[in-house]
């Protein structure tokens, strides 16, 4: 039975509790994929970076910039997806840089600047990993707009899959 009081989470177990990631807390996102083996090679790419441990139908990335810890499980019956994912930076010169990265890997890209979204004015790019999860790289320019996030929205839009370009 699980218990669901906090005398469960012991602190003083004598457990290593340093995590090594910058501040008090980092975001995880675990994604079921098809082939393990083409994530990788998307996601090495995407992140550039290599992952910091894998298995057999495992992997995982310890990102410091952005703070993620990301999780990659080989799992082909159940690979749905629901929303996207997304990376924001500092200023469009970042995104130019990820866009050009990405572009040299073959990726598939879509490139909005200066958009309405999300009541925000963005400029950004979108890709999909061999899996269909849509990734959105952005910065915000202007941070109040009037367009939201409609049925229209690039952000529901199916687009065609990356799969990294064998090195």
């Amino acid at each position: 039975m699980m218990q669901t009081n906090i005398d469960m989470c012991n602190v003083d177990m004598g457990k290593k509790d340093d995590a090594g990631f910058p501040g008090q807390q980092r975001m995880h996102i675990s994604l079921n994929v098809k082939s393990l083996r083409d994530s990788l090679s998307f996601y090495r790419v995407l992140f550039n970076t290599n992952p910091a441990k894998v298995r057999t139908g495992y992997a995982k990335f310890d990102l410091h910039d952005p703070a993620l810890n990301f999780s990659l499980n080989e799992y082909p019956e159940d690979t749905r997806s629901q929303g996207h994912f997304g990376v924001q930076v500092k200023n469009t010169r970042n995104v130019r840089e990820l866009f050009e990265r990405y572009q040299r890997a073959g990726f598939k890209i879509l490139a909005k600047n200066d958009v309405e979204c999300c009541y925000a004015e963005q400029s950004k790019i979108w890709l999909a990993d061999p899996d269909g999860n849509r990734w959105e790289v952005f910065v915000t320019t202007v941070p109040d707009a009037e367009e939201g996030c409609g049925p229209d929205c690039i952000c529901h839009k199916e687009f065609e899959r990356s799969y990294a370009m064998a090195s």
